[in-house]
């Protein structure tokens, strides 16, 4: 990781440097730490980096900013073998540009590590859970389902790759009153297959979904749930399981569509059998976290930074789904999970406070549980907004959206933005071939690579070593530590070699930051830039001339498409070698 292990030394020397900043408060020293930046320049024409740590310093030291930029330059930055120019502008920022043979050098790790570029292992297997769509098991799942389930894939695929042990996890409401509710209306249309007559709920749901669950039931089961047809004896518990099961079988069917799977299905009901929710009354008691008032029984969630303390059984002595959140954190802590991530709904905020208290009662650092508060989508066409609810009839659904624009357009769409902006999917941008569209943009970068390492292949370059050629797909990095060291390491030709190396060497970095900031956008924001860094390299530089191969842009080139290849694989997105 290339900002970070600079940033990490550049930090180290200024506290030595400066060794009164350590004099502060934990809290102010932690704060003067976080406030000290060394990033990319949002103008780079100032250089590689740029660094606030002079005006950052500057009242903590009791110095003029330009006078301990001064400082900064001549004890700790000039003293870098790596970087090639440092210049102070404005108020005291100092600007960095890196030598090119530095970069070149760092280009190497790509080959060497190839499959693990990008990953490390800052969490040590520390283990995390991730929970996401969760939808209720009583219909198809809407648009907004469909994004929280691929970014709930790659935020895994994010935190994987910065060494945490990750458990995707779904939890299925199969015990409350909309699991009933559903249950009914199958039953409804179930018994119509036979002649019966059974009312359907007034508030039910959709027949289209409601008839297909049925239908699978009739085909499987025939009229097994029917005792007995005079006394219409019913066998209710093993129908509505099988209901749920079936509903919960399509759901999983529509997720791996988008190529979102889990590890594990909780089911709620789970928790209510052999006296787990007695279990849990009584621990609840003995640590004086629940008191009757007005015929329920409230648990005391006040006393952990929530708005109002909530009511765990109704008078009629029905569990509510606060129950059910409590119950299944104990389940998640005694899984022993040192961290815990939901990604939730937009309509469920207020699930923050909660959580966070339930985890504080039992003990959990609260800390270490966060809620993602996930943002809906709209589908557009034109100037056509298509409707989604699953409550109130035939809407567009996550299937109809895959059937219409295919799985990778998806993923790549679903994920351009955070978890907390509103998405407007245009289904007609996302259909064109063209540069217009993001998703084709970063492919069609790795399928022009592929071109030029078929054209390498077949032309077989005067001064290209055979065993380069037949090494180029294994990535062998003996034979491109070999081809580094013949090639030139001083300046870069021009600016868009240097960029694209530039780029090329700052996913590592992304991946982390990605997951710091649990932002899958990230990605996307990286790859699209190093697609358009390559475009442009690609537009203005020959790589075969004749009989001859510029080497340097090939291994520039081949670096690109192995990471465009790690991040499309962290997107879900298929990376094709032709287009």
């Amino acid at each position: 990781m290339l900002l970070s292990c600079l940033r990490e030394r550049f930090l180290n020397d200024v506290l030595i440097l400066f060794p009164e900043i350590t004099d502060q408060e934990k809290a102010d020293f932690e704060n003067i730490i976080a406030s000290i930046r060394l990033e990319e320049p949002k103008n780079r024409e100032f250089g590689d980096l740029t660094t606030n740590a002079a005006m950052v310093l500057a009242s903590k030291v009791r110095k003029k900013p330009a006078d301990l930029a001064v400082l900064i330059r001549d004890n700790i930055l000039s003293k870098y073998e790596d970087i090639k120019e440092i210049n102070i502008a404005g108020s005291g920022f100092l600007n960095i540009r890196l030598k090119d043979s530095f970069l070149i050098e760092k280009i190497l790790e790509v080959f060497e590590k190839h499959e693990s570029y990008g990953s490390n292992n800052t969490a040590l297997g520390t283990k995390i859970q991730i929970e996401y769509v969760s939808s209720n098991p009583t219909g198809n799942l809407h648009i907004g389902h469909g994004r929280w389930g691929v970014m709930g894939d790659i935020l895994s695929n994010i935190y994987s790759l910065n060494g945490f042990d990750v458990c995707r996890e779904y939890y299925v409401n199969d015990y409350g009153t909309q699991a009933k509710i559903f249950a009914e209306c199958v039953r409804s249309v179930y018994l119509e297959m036979f002649g019966i007559k059974y009312p359907y709920p007034e508030d039910g749901y959709p027949r289209e979904t409601v008839s297909k669950v049925a239908e699978t039931l009739f085909d499987e089961f025939s009229d097994s749930f029917i005792k007995d047809r005079k006394t219409m004896e019913f066998d209710e518990t093993a129908f509505s399981g099988n209901a749920i099961r079936i509903m919960v079988s399509m759901i999983s069917d529509t997720l791996k569509s988008v190529g979102v799977e889990f590890d594990v299905w909780f089911f709620e009901s789970s928790l209510y059998g052999e006296g787990s929710f007695d279990a849990t009354l009584d621990f609840l008691r003995e640590r004086g976290l629940i008191y009757e008032k007005e015929e329920a029984l409230w648990f005391k969630s006040t006393d952990f930074g929530d708005d109002k303390d909530r009511v765990i059984i109704r008078k009629d002595g029905n569990p509510t789904y606060f129950a059910s959140d409590i119950m299944y954190l104990i389940d998640k802590k005694e899984r022993k999970f040192e961290y815990l991530l939901y990604i939730l709904g937009a309509d469920h905020h207020g699930y923050i406070s909660r959580l966070k208290a339930i985890a504080s009662s039992i003990g959990m650092d609260k800390d270490k549980v966060s809620i993602i508060i996930g943002q809906l989508v709209r589908i557009t066409e034109g100037r056509e907004v298509q409707k989604m609810s699953r409550r109130k009839g035939r809407g567009f659904t996550l299937d109809d959206l895959v059937a219409e624009v295919g799985r990778d357009a998806v993923r790549y769409f679903f994920s351009m933005n955070s978890f907390d902006t509103h998405l407007d999917f245009d289904i007609s941008l996302a259909k064109k071939k063209s540069n217009q569209n993001p998703v084709f943009y970063v492919q069609y970068a790795f399928a022009r690579i592929g071109s030029i390492l078929r054209k390498t292949n077949e032309s077989r370059p005067a001064n290209l070593d055979p065993d380069f050629i037949s090494g180029m797909d294994d990535y062998d990095s003996r034979i491109f530590k070999k081809f580094l060291s013949l090639i030139e390491k001083n300046d870069f030709k021009n600016s868009s070699e240097r960029n694209l190396a530039w780029t090329i060497l700052l996913f590592p970095d992304t991946v982390k930051d990605a997951c710091r900031n649990n932002a899958p956008y990230f990605v996307n924001r990286y790859l699209y830039r190093l697609a358009g860094e390559f475009h442009y390299f690609y537009k203005h530089n020959k790589i075969i001339t004749g009989d001859r191969i510029n080497i340097k842009r090939l291994l520039l080139a081949m670096a690109a498409k192995i990471v465009l290849k790690k991040g499309l694989d962290i997107l879900g997105v298929s990376a094709p070698d032709r287009m």
